[in-house]
């Protein structure tokens, strides 16, 4: 379905009406063929048709942060901080054009409506950095993550209740070392030793060691000596 120029300004209204909350018609917005939403706090939204009423352009317009409390404290601050990061800055736009010709021939209003509620009012508090960029999405992604995993993570009871005794790991007894029995004792052949007495033992000759090139020369074996040989005394005859 198309828009014309003239249904803009009561498409406007109508949207005002849904969105609830301050938005309101701003009064002071230049007639240039746009409708133009002012809320209380200084953002706005604006939407113009275009390609003969085919299409219709939206975009929105950033404020400025509102101020803290003389009271707040230092985290206060240091969330403060971050909002002001990743809002959309006063006076910035963010924009979004979409089609009004569908297969199911809505009603333009719900088109601008729902454009308006999934890609363009999250980027007053989360601004995108590039075309296509949503990142409420990821946020939500996120946070449902968070919710599925606290809710699968086991709950640990004290020391009284059964499920913390269920769950904690049982001490088993040591399976008895097993020991052989008499008979198996008995059936075993031990060989005796050897005795030194009385034991037939075969010795082989071995070749003598090698002398050592440390100890010298092997000293040589000498011979035992002779005894002298008896010298005869000559004797005279007694006359």
């Amino acid at each position: 379905m198309l828009i014309t120029d003239a249904a803009v300004r009561e498409a406007a209204a109508n949207l005002a009406q849904s969105l609830g909350g301050d938005w309101a018609i701003d009064a002071e917005a230049p007639a240039d063929g746009a409708a133009h939403l002012v809320y209380s706090d200084g953002r706005g939204i604006s939407f113009r048709p275009i390609f003969g009423g085919t299409t219709v352009q939206l975009w929105i317009t950033g404020s400025a942060a509102p101020p803290l409390p003389n009271s707040a404290t230092l985290a206060d601050h240091a969330l403060y901080e971050a909002q002001v990061t990743a809002r959309l800055p006063e006076g910035h736009r963010y924009n979004k054009a979409t089609t009004l010709v569908t297969e199911a021939d809505e009603d333009p209003e719900l088109i601008i409506l729902r454009t308006l509620e999934d890609d363009l009012l999250p980027a007053f508090d989360y601004k995108p950095r590039y075309v296509g960029h949503r990142p409420w999405i990821a946020l939500f992604d996120n946070a449902l993550a968070a919710v599925a995993a606290e809710r699968e993570a086991p709950v640990v009871l004290d020391g009284h209740d059964q499920d913390l005794e269920e769950s904690a790991p049982q001490e088993q007894d040591a399976p008895p070392e097993e020991r052989p029995s008499p008979e198996a004792v008995s059936d075993i052949e031990v060989a005796p030793e050897p005795t030194r007495e009385g034991a037939d033992i075969e010795v082989e000759d071995q070749p003598a060691p090698e002398p050592s090139p440390a100890l010298g020369r092997r000293p040589r074996k000498r011979s035992p000596k002779r005894p002298a040989a008896a010298t005869a005394t000559a004797t005279e005859p007694e006359s």
